[in-house]
């Protein structure tokens, strides 16, 4: 998808289709991620929207943010993958998970309302021996999913 469509800011609306980011070739990281699912779903992959924050995201993108991003079940587990291609898995903090972004929301806007940019403040915190582990793009899948000890 990354070599077809491409990640531009305020490029779309919640009405935005999947097929309407295939066409129009751009879209934000719901656009992404809507379309990665569908595209999972007509081969009979099953797949989930996820809404998070997104902390290992390029700081050439601005300050933490919302981001959207896509699980997929792949032989036994869950997997995580960001279809738009500008955020680091590792760094992903979930907030919801549905079948779609309606499903999974992090806010739900009636009336007239007038918002300003989010302010997410997120520290990481250094592990039992008092390294701090940054998020980094890796060579293997991240999952979800508790790992298992097979006997």
């Amino acid at each position: 998808m990354l070599n077809r469509v491409t990640f531009l800011s305020n490029s779309s609306t919640g009405h935005t289709s999947a097929v309407d980011t295939l066409v129009e070739e751009v879209g934000v990281c719901r656009d992404f991620a809507h379309l990665m699912i569908a595209l999972c779903r007509a081969v009979n992959i099953p797949a989930r929207f996820v809404t998070g924050i997104d902390y290992g995201a390029s700081p050439a993108l601005g300050p933490t943010d919302f981001h959207a991003y896509v699980e997929v079940y792949l032989g036994d587990r869950w997997y995580i993958f960001d279809p738009s291609g500008v955020a680091i898995p590792m760094g992903f903090v979930r907030l919801g998970t549905g079948r779609d972004a309606a499903d999974s929301a992090f806010a739900t806007i009636f009336g007239g309302v007038r918002g300003a940019a989010p302010i997410v403040q997120i520290e990481a915190i250094p592990n039992a021996q008092g390294e701090l582990q940054v998020p980094q793009h890796v060579s293997h899948a991240l999952s979800t999913d508790r790992q298992f000890e097979r006997n």
